[in-house]
């Protein structure tokens, strides 16, 4: 019953992350041509702790930099659990720059990969017929991504990561849990707000056919571009404390979220969401905060 619960209000949000701010590539592929360079990241998140079936996720990305192409190559990874579902995706991705002004440049980036959805609804209750027989399928998919950026200082863009080339698991009509069809508005820009200090605000949009729209902005400032802490804001009562360290291309980022409007009975459901994500950076631009 636990296991139902969490996926049930899973349904009601989309799971993202909060390292959104410092690692936007597995959301936008595009977000790749920003720094110019070749970069591995991974973040990790583990929602509800405490809670049987509570949604774990894992992203991942690398590319490689193709200066004399003005354009980035790389590979994307993405797992999540929740409850009884289980979902895995592997695409690769190409990014190519234009420049179309003095200072700005507009990013576009296409992917293509393979997805597999294992829903074990049979463990839910087999006497129970709104669960019914188990549903196990692999679909191919494809995305795309678009950025508008000026290096060190801004970027806007927006994407669909993963598009499915058929319907998933159509014969599970107790799937809770359809991560298809999500679009992501993602922006961040740097500002010097004094000797050695930076403010890089940040804003995060998600939208799914199947789940409530959701918002969430949010930022970091940084002392002597090494260390960063901040404050991330999220629809429906969720806020997050984040802190970050960048040391010369390697950088660490931590998130605690929890929700504001828990009751007294309901915190150890709402809370306790813990967030981390790793980044190396290649090349010389490692000491960029965006």
């Amino acid at each position: 019953m636990a296991m139902a619960t969490a996926a049930a209000l899973h349904a009601q949000q989309a799971i993202t992350y909060t390292n959104y701010h410092s690692i936007p590539a597995p959301l936008n592929n595009a977000a790749s041509l920003v720094q110019g360079t070749g970069e591995i990241q991974f973040t990790g998140r583990r929602q509800w702790v405490g809670l049987e079936g509570a949604p774990q996720a894992l992203w991942g990305s690398g590319h490689i930099a193709l200066e004399n192409l003005a354009a980035a190559a790389g590979i994307s990874l993405h797992h999540q659990q929740v409850a009884v579902e289980k979902y895995s995706e592997a695409s690769a991705f190409f990014a190519k720059a234009v420049r179309i002004s003095e200072s700005e440049y507009l990013g576009l980036s296409l992917s293509a990969g393979v997805s597999f959805y294992d829903g074990s609804f049979a463990k839910l209750d087999p006497s129970d017929p709104a669960f019914r027989d188990d549903v196990r399928q692999t679909d191919f998919l494809t995305g795309f991504g678009v950025v508008l950026y000026r290096p060190d200082r801004y970027y806007v863009g927006l994407s669909l990561p993963r598009l499915a080339l058929s319907a998933l698991g159509e014969g599970g009509q107790g799937r809770q849990y359809n991560p298809a069809r999500q679009y992501h508005l993602t922006a961040a820009a740097v500002f010097p707000i004094g000797d050695g200090f930076h403010a890089k605000p940040a804003l995060l949009v998600t939208h799914a056919a199947n789940m409530r729209p959701q918002a969430e902005i949010g930022a970091l400032f940084y002392v002597k571009r090494v260390f960063g802490i901040g404050l991330n804001l999220r629809t429906y009562g969720d806020m997050a404390g984040m802190a970050r360290v960048n040391l010369e291309g390697f950088s660490l980022g931590y998130g605690y979220q929890f929700n504001t409007r828990s009751q007294i009975g309901k915190r150890n459901l709402e809370n306790q969401t813990h967030e981390i994500g790793v980044a190396y950076r290649f090349g010389e631009n490692k000491r960029s905060l965006l």
